[in-house]
């Protein structure tokens, strides 16, 4: 993304440095970058903007970002545009892309037609982010005339130097139209760790009807984006793993993800999680928690959905005694 440092101080950021050897600034930035790290961000601004007079464009970027985000106690959007593009002038790309996302957001005077040019020479210089970015504005004219066929050809680009994201990316925008070569891209990202593109994959494999069912691919791209912390997915496996649909047929492991994302706050999971309470199936019976896991998930305006939904409630208020609901009702 934008900057890749992690650093903050009060701007004495124009007092003369203090440096042993002002003539090495690599040496300097680097003192300046252990500043960063240790949260000296005053001192660290002021170590950059020495390093970088000196010719080090990573200090020159590193002072951009320290004003641009106010990590030194001010914010200077005009300050940080002059160390960016004093490091831009070098190509540097952290620096490009950092103006072309100024660019897009209007800062420090830059337009969008800016961010076009930035983002393009980063984009030259290999940064995917850049190409990402860009395609979005080619697909959407902001800043440049509107080229579907350019947006394409730059997320191909970055797929093609195995950035993940843009792979997912090029399965989005071929989804309604070509669903079974977006499955691949979609595939392809998740074989690179892309969790949405691992979730969307595996409800392809079940639920579109242009794609071959696969209960075992279906199972296995669940799994991964479940284990992946994926709230919705942590449902929909757990879901199979119930009906025993490509995975090993488990209560007890369904009720165990169907838990985990009702804590993750999907309302599917929630809702899963209340129904197997109530049955007590895989895990202990308890109508109690059923009620607050059903009323927590809500609605979600699919009649059908809804109404099994208000069957499980009303069937809980019938068992669970006054007393239990307002804890409930209380706790929500």
């Amino acid at each position: 993304m934008l900057g890749t440092f992690t650093a903050t101080l009060p701007l004495s950021a124009y007092a003369s440095p203090t440096l042993s050897n002002p003539a090495e600034p690599e040496a300097n930035f680097e003192a300046a970058l252990s500043a960063f790290n240790s949260g000296q961000y005053t001192e660290a601004l002021r170590l950059a903007e020495t390093a970088a007079n000196l010719g080090s464009t990573d200090a020159a970027v590193m002072a951009g970002y320290i004003l641009r985000y106010g990590k030194a106690g001010r914010t200077d959007m005009t300050a940080a545009r002059k160390w960016y593009e004093k490091s831009a002038m070098k190509g540097h790309p952290d620096a490009l892309v950092a103006l072309g996302e100024m660019g897009l957001r209007g800062q420090a005077g830059l337009t969008e037609t800016d961010a076009v040019s930035y983002l393009t020479r980063a984009s030259d210089a290999g940064r995917t982010d850049a190409m990402r970015a860009l395609s979005d504005l080619y697909r959407t004219g902001q800043g440049v005339d509107s080229n579907t066929e350019e947006s394409q050809r730059l997320l191909k680009q970055a797929a093609q130097s195995f950035d993940s994201e843009a792979t997912k990316r090029l399965g989005d925008s071929l989804f309604e139209t070509d669903p079974k070569t977006a499955l691949k891209h979609y595939e392809a990202a998740a074989k690179a760790g892309h969790i949405e593109a691992a979730y969307i994959a595996g409800v392809m494999y079940a639920e579109n009807f242009d794609i071959r069912p696969n209960s075992q691919r279906s199972a296995t791209l669940l799994r991964q984006a479940a284990q992946g912390g994926h709230p919705a997915a942590m449902a929909d496996y757990g879901l199979l793993v119930y009906q025993g649909y490509g995975a090993d047929k488990s209560a007890e492991s369904a009720a165990n993800w169907f838990r985990k994302s009702a804590e993750a706050g999907d309302a599917e999971g929630q809702f899963l999680y209340a129904f197997t309470l109530a049955k007590g199936e895989g895990v202990t019976q308890n109508m109690e928690d059923a009620y607050y896991w059903v009323l927590k998930s809500g609605e979600t305006g699919v009649d059908e959905y809804d109404a099994d939904k208000r069957t499980l409630r009303e069937g809980l208020e019938a068992s669970v005694d006054p007393a239990a609901q307002a804890r409930v009702r209380a706790k929500l």
